[in-house]
């Protein structure tokens, strides 16, 4: 006579059937973690790449920014000096006067001339940084 399945075979059966879906489970867990772990890896890497890029930009940009600056300055202590220069080779109180408006007229010239191109180029650091951080958001998307 054939005996049907007896209660420990069906507990063994329920037990086993159980276990094999915890492992699944946990096997799609572990899957899902990992991926979510490669993709903050992923986003966070890029977001240095930009972080460093954009650095490296304004970096150059301040180098440049630094060099006219200084340039500026090196231009109005040259001005300078031919000025007292001049002064000093001055025999008429009127020449001393038309000496001074030259050179505050050159200084002013010089310097407004100056600011307008360090303004351009702080425009232009900030557009190359913008668009380096642009571009590496818009490849770190795909």
């Amino acid at each position: 006579m054939a005996k049907g399945p007896t209660a420990r075979d069906f507990a063994e059966h329920t037990t086993e059937r159980a276990m094999q879906m915890g492992n699944e489970g946990m096997d799609w867990m572990r899957v899902i973690a990992e991926q979510s772990l490669n993709l903050s890896k992923a986003a966070l890497e890029g977001y240095l790449a930009t972080a460093r890029k954009t650095a490296d930009t304004m970096n150059i940009q301040a180098s440049e920014f630094r060099e006219r600056s200084l340039s500026l300055a090196n231009e109005a202590l040259s001005h300078t000096f031919e000025f007292a220069n001049q002064v000093m080779h001055v025999k008429d109180p009127q020449e001393v006067l038309r000496l001074q408006s030259e050179f505050l007229s050159r200084q002013v010239h010089t310097l407004a001339e100056r600011t307008n191109e360090l303004g351009q180029l702080v425009a232009q650091g900030v557009n190359a940084a913008s668009r380096t951080a642009a571009e590496q958001i818009r490849s770190a998307a795909e």
